[in-house]
């Protein structure tokens, strides 16, 4: 069984991303994406490096409750 890895990135805009770290989980990237939520208000992806493709999305907003988690992950 092959491992995958993810990558934390805060979407700026439509064209931009910032890579803040990468884990080797999909919970602790969850876990850690509503720590950087709650600091730092924003949409936040996870980003499997082997496909690059977005596996979780959390957008966490200022002044609109909780931070969603997209139900939806690629797999």
């Amino acid at each position: 069984m092959k491992l995958h890895h993810y990558d934390i990135v805060r979407q700026e805009d439509d064209k931009s991303a910032t890579w803040l770290e990468a884990v080797s989980d999909l919970n602790t990237a969850e876990c850690r994406i509503q720590e950087l939520v709650s600091l730092w208000p924003g949409e936040f992806q996870v980003v499997d490096q082997q496909s690059h493709q977005i596996i979780a999305r959390v957008n966490g907003l200022p002044n609109h409750g909780e931070p969603v988690v997209d139900p939806q992950r690629v797999r």
